[in-house]
C-alpha cells in the first residue's frame, strides 16, 4: 500500500503572529496601554477637612424626672364625717389653711363639759383654801389656849400647899389637858384642809390637762395644709365619712424642683467638681433649662453599682416647669475650653488604636489620635506639634482606601 506523508503548513504561525502585531500596531492600541500605566501611577484622589480649634465642654447625658422638693399626702387623724371643704384641685394654699372640717360637735360638747367641770373644782379649791385658812386660825386660837392654860396649871403648882386646895390643881391639870387635846384637834383639821386644797389642786390640773387635750381633739377636726404650695388632687368632696387611713388631699411645692440623676460609678470623678446641668423638656423642646448640682450621694447602691446626683432647678425656671415632666439632661464636668478637633469621618480604627491621615504638601502623615471628648461629628485630638496634629492641618475624610504613610495623594478640589 502507497504510504500517505502529512506536512505541517509552516506559514500559519507567522499570519497569526503578524495579525497581532498589526491589531496591536492598529488605531488606539498603544495610546489605550499608555493611559492605563499613566492612570496606575497618578495618586489616589482624596477629600479632606480642616481640623477646628472649637469651644468644647465635657457633658454627660442622661434623663429623669422632675419631682416636687417638698410633697405631701394629707390624711385625717381622726375618723368623722367631712362637713366642709373649701378648696377645689390646683389651688393654691398657705400653710395652715384650712382644707376640709370634720363634724365637732361631740367634741365640742366634751370640751365644754369639762370646762364645767373645772369651772366647779376651782370653786372647790377656793372653798379648801378657806376651810384651811380657817383651821390655821384655830390652831393658833389652841395655842395659846394650851400656853395659858399651862401658865396657870404651872403657877397652881408652885403655890404653898397650905395655901392652895387640892382640887384647884387638879382642876388646873384638867383645864391643861383639855387644851392640849383642844390643840391637837385643831391641827389635824388643818392638815386635813391642807390635804383638801392639794386634792383640789390635783384634780384641777387633771381636769386642765382634760380640756386641753379635747381641745387637741377638737383641733384635728380641721385639716390644715402642711405648707405652702398647690392642692395636686383632692379625694374628698364633703359628706362622706373617712377614716385615718384615708388619703384626702396632696399637697406640692411647685416653687422648689429637684431631680436625681442616677449614674454608674465609673463617672464619678468626673461629676465630682460638677455644678451645672443643662436640661430640656418636651412641654418646651425649643427652650434649654439650667439647673445647679447641690449633692452628690455619699453612698454607692451596691445592687446597680450606681450613685445619684440631686438638681435644684433655678427659681427662675421653675415657673413655668411641673414636677412630673421628663427631662433630658446634659451634666457640665468641666468648664469650657478650646479643644482641636477632627471631623469623626478621618478617624479610623487600627487595632485599639485611633489614627488620621493628615495631607501636608500632597503627602500623608498617619497620626495617632489620642482622644479626648467626643462630640456627635467630632472628635478631640488631645495631641498636638510633632506628635499630632496642628491647628492648620487638614485630615483625609473620604478616600481612606490603600493610603499609607508618607503616600503622595491627589486633593479633590471642590467645585464653585
Amino acid at each position: 500500500m502507497p504510504r500517505t506523508h502529512i506536512r505541517p503548513c509552516r506559514a500559519a504561525a507567522p499570519l497569526a503572529v503578524l495579525a497581532v502585531l498589526l491589531a496591536a500596531c492598529g488605531p488606539g492600541g498603544g495610546a489605550s496601554r499608555a493611559d492605563a500605566k499613566a492612570k496606575d501611577d497618578r495618586p489616589p484622589l482624596v477629600r479632606v477637612a480642616k481640623v477646628e480649634v472649637r469651644p468644647v465642654q465635657r457633658e454627660i447625658e442622661t434623663t429623669a424626672f422632675l419631682e416636687s422638693e417638698h410633697e405631701v399626702i394629707v390624711y385625717s387623724k381622726i375618723s368623722g364625717r367631712i362637713t366642709e371643704v373649701p378648696v377645689d384641685e390646683g389651688q393654691r394654699v398657705k400653710k395652715g389653711q384650712l382644707l376640709a372640717r370634720l363634724d365637732d360637735r361631740e367634741a365640742t360638747t366634751t370640751l365644754r363639759q369639762a370646762e364645767i367641770q373645772l369651772e366647779e373644782r376651782q370653786l372647790r379649791q377656793q372653798l379648801a383654801k378657806l376651810d384651811a385658812e380657817a383651821s390655821l386660825r384655830k390652831v393658833e386660837q389652841a395655842r395659846i389656849d394650851r400656853d395659858r392654860a399651862k401658865a396657870e396649871f404651872v403657877r397652881q403648882s408652885q403655890i404653898d400647899p397650905n395655901l392652895v386646895s387640892p382640887k384647884v390643881v387638879e382642876e388646873s391639870k384638867f383645864a391643861l389637858d383639855a387644851a392640849e387635846e383642844a390643840m391637837r384637834v385643831a391641827e389635824f383639821a388643818a392638815r386635813r384642809a391642807e390635804l383638801d386644797v392639794g386634792t383640789s389642786a390635783n384634780a384641777i390640773r387633771e381636769l386642765q390637762s382634760k380640756i386641753e387635750e379635747t381641745r387637741l381633739r377638737l383641733a384635728e377636726h380641721e385639716i390644715l395644709a402642711p405648707l405652702d404650695g398647690v392642692v395636686v388632687r383632692r379625694d374628698v368632696k364633703g359628706g362622706e365619712t373617712v377614716g385615718v387611713n384615708t388619703s384626702l388631699f396632696r399637697v406640692t411645692d411647685p416653687d422648689n424642683l429637684i431631680s436625681y440623676l442616677s449614674r454608674p460609678q465609673r463617672e464619678l470623678p468626673l461629676v465630682r467638681r460638677a455644678r451645672e446641668v443643662r436640661f430640656t423638656v418636651d412641654g418646651f423642646p425649643a427652650r434649654e433649662f439650667k439647673g445647679a448640682i447641690d449633692l452628690v450621694s455619699p453612698v454607692v447602691e451596691q445592687a446597680t453599682g450606681s450613685f445619684r446626683l440631686r438638681i435644684r432647678v433655678d427659681p427662675e425656671d421653675a415657673d413655668e416647669l411641673r414636677p412630673g415632666m421628663f427631662l433630658r439632661a446634659r451634666i457640665l464636668t468641666e468648664e469650657r475650653r478650646d479643644a482641636l478637633m477632627v471631623p469623626k469621618a478621618a478617624v479610623i480604627a487600627e487595632g485599639e488604636r485611633s489614627i488620621v491621615y493628615a495631607v501636608r504638601n500632597g503627602q500623608t502623615h498617619k497620626v495617632v489620635v489620642d482622644p479626648g471628648l467626643e462630640e456627635r461629628l467630632f472628635l478631640e485630638c488631645r495631641n498636638r506639634g510633632d506628635e499630632g496634629l496642628a491647628t492648620d492641618d487638614v485630615v483625609v475624610v473620604s478616600g481612606h482606601s490603600d493610603l499609607r504613610d508618607k503616600m503622595l495623594v491627589e486633593v479633590h478640589k471642590e467645585g464653585p
